[in-house]
């Protein structure tokens, strides 16, 4: 079965598709042509320009092979990260340059993703892991680095902290300023504080 590819960008994304339903909802921009749709995404220049924002549909009958195609041309960075609950269903949440995020980090060379993300975790926020469910969910940012186009693609796993993880330590290294457990009815006011991708990611995974 064919699948959806979503790039973040800035505030906002790109949808490579070949799903005709996703016609019929609502896009600032959608390109339907396939050469038109080749083109886009060999020269992004707005994904990378930090400051379009624009939703925008990319209806290709191969979604797979232009999103490869669109990796090879950039700075692939490889990530984990974890959406953990605890014994109370509350879900952990760090607050990092003025956004509520999840943790998550660069996979170290020769380093399992799965135990990369349990590592960055631990060391973002103090909390240790119990369990950690597969697969993952994968997602994609594009942004520019230090004049590099990169695109960082993010193995999320289902997390369950080990019981009474109460002693909450915010990474400040990395710019860490505070570590929470939320509980699910009080997500909104910090959904309204997050990137869209974490959003997303909340609003799919926290019940």
């Amino acid at each position: 079965m064919l699948r959806d590819y979503k790039i973040y960008y800035n505030d906002s994304y790109v949808l490579i598709s070949c799903d005709e339903a996703q016609r019929n909802k609502k896009f600032d921009k959608v390109i339907s042509d396939p050469h038109e749709v080749h083109n886009f995404l060999a020269r992004p220049d707005q994904l990378f320009d930090s400051s379009t924002n624009e939703t925008i549909l990319l209806f290709h009958p191969k979604p797979g092979e232009e999103m490869c195609k669109f990796m090879e041309m950039t700075d692939l960075i490889i990530a984990g990260g974890g959406i953990v609950f605890n014994e109370n269903g509350e879900v952990l949440l760090i607050h990092r340059r003025g956004k509520w995020d999840l943790p998550k980090g660069k996979i170290e060379i020769h380093e399992c993703i799965a135990d990369g993300a349990r590592r960055e975790v631990v060391e973002e926020t103090g909390v240790k892991i119990d369990t950690i469910r597969r697969p993952p969910i994968t997602t994609y940012h594009a942004y520019k680095l230090k004049g590099k186009n990169c695109l960082k693609q993010t193995e999320w796993y289902l997390m369950k902290a080990k019981p009474g993880q109460t002693n909450l330590v915010p990474q400040t290294e990395e710019d860490i300023e505070k570590v929470e457990w939320v509980k699910p009815e009080n997500l909104q006011t910090y959904k309204d504080g997050a990137y869209p991708l974490i959003r997303d990611l909340l609003h799919d995974n926290v019940r």
